[in-house]
């Protein structure tokens, strides 16, 4: 399999067609081999439009986000470089062929070791790999001229702000799973920092000390609340100010004439509360045939081993949630999906993680432990990718379904 002609392929179909104009990040793309960051049996997959899972429930991001980010950052040939979220590799071998040094963090033992060797393999020697919480930075190699975070944080860690040289950028995903923003913040000055949103997407929780915390990671992490608004006393009127804060009663109606204004005022209200009822029944069905979660934005897929509740209307680049439901079972179950479906979804996350993951005949399969006692839920975090309509086949077990859906551009 010619790997260089597949990833040419990759450069002009997936980034430069996508509005990826940075030369420096293209030429990366077109030099690091992506099939040797990615799991034994994989390489086939390597430059398809989607992320591929890497173990420890971490993933590979796609090469369009991937580069992305590395354009959004700004690199240059003689910057420092701080990753957050080193994974297989991939992203800090990209950036040592932009950058002059690369420091990378990565909280999983066994992914960092793995990325070490592969750097040393391929003669990446300007990339310094360590083991930690990535939500603290590297403080002995600040300030850093970019950082790159691949994981998302509840809001954007302050130790790794205050990393940043002066006129620095930190690209990082913030928010919840279906609530992310990739943000740009730019150092301006030594307290004062710009930032920028860049658009919505989907990356696995950043776990640490200022970010989610492991045991449940995205929604046990104590976030800081907003600073609570003091309320003081009114101001007084100016004594100048004549007739201020006075109110004059109203003269009495003639004899005979009936006053209206309690029933009017009542009527008002009542009138506009059904204005507002009527205004968000009338945003639900738009939001339904918009996509996001609408009434009529999904469909229940019912196969003899459970079912698959699936998005048939959405937006481009949008996240979304695709929910599988697996009957009690005492054999693993299989979860399958076709190239079509990653060409319109990419799986940016699965909760909980697969057992294991395989390619067989242009399919991914994604394995599930067994479970004889009760049904299981699996949640697949979706981005969605390609505007129009489209066709995929999914499959449980040895059953499958073509199911078609639509995503607005």
């Amino acid at each position: 399999m010619d790997m260089t002609r597949i990833r040419d392929r990759m450069v002009v179909h997936q980034l430069t067609r996508r509005g990826i104009g940075d030369r420096s990040v293209i030429e990366a793309m077109r030099t690091v081999p992506r099939e040797k960051f990615v799991a034994p049996g994989f390489e086939e997959f390597a430059y398809e439009d989607a992320p591929l899972s890497i173990g420890e429930g971490q993933t590979i991001s796609q090469p369009f986000i991937v580069a992305l980010m590395l354009e959004k950052a700004g690199l240059k040939p003689g910057d420092k470089v701080l990753e957050v979220g080193t994974g297989s590799g991939y992203a800090s071998a990209l950036m040592s062929r932009i950058a002059r040094q690369i420091y990378s963090i990565e909280r999983h033992e066994r992914l960092a070791l793995q990325a070490r060797e592969r750097f040393e393999t391929l003669g990446y020697h300007n990339i310094d790999v360590r083991v930690g919480d990535g939500s603290k930075g590297w403080p002995e190699a600040a300030p850093f001229d970019a950082i790159v975070v691949s994981a998302a944080a509840p809001e954007v860690p302050s130790a790794l702000k205050e990393q940043l040289d002066l006129g620095g950028r930190l690209i990082i995903p913030v928010g919840r799973s279906q609530e992310q923003r990739l943000k740009r913040v730019t150092r301006t000055s030594p307290t004062a920092f710009d930032e920028d949103d860049l658009g919505g997407v989907v990356f696995v929780p950043l776990i640490g000390e200022d970010a989610w915390t492991a045991a449940h990671p995205m929604y046990t992490a104590t976030v800081p609340s907003p600073g609570t608004l003091a309320s003081g006393p009114a101001s007084l009127p100016n004594a100048q100010e004549k007739g201020m804060g006075t109110i004059d009663k109203s003269p009495a109606l003639p004899e005979g004439v009936l006053d209206h204004t309690e029933f009017q005022q009542r009527f008002w209200v009542v009138q506009r509360l059904s204005w507002i009822m009527f205004t968000l029944l009338l945003a639900t069905c738009l939001l339904g045939l918009l996509g996001r979660g609408g009434p009529f934005s999904r469909q229940t897929l019912l196969l003899s081993d459970g079912s698959v509740d699936f998005p048939i209307i959405s937006r481009w680049n949008a996240p979304e949630d695709m929910t599988v439901n697996f009957t009690a079972s005492s054999e693993d179950r299989v979860f399958t999906v076709d190239a079509a479906f990653l060409q319109t979804f990419s799986v940016q996350g699965i909760d909980p993680p697969q057992k294991a993951t395989f390619a067989r005949e242009g399919r991914i399969g994604y394995v599930f432990p067994a479970d004889p006692g009760r049904p299981t839920q699996i949640v697949f975090r979706l981005q969605t990718q390609l505007a129009g309509a489209r066709r995929a086949t999914i499959g449980l077990g040895g059953e499958v379904r073509s199911q078609s859906t639509f995503i607005f551009p």
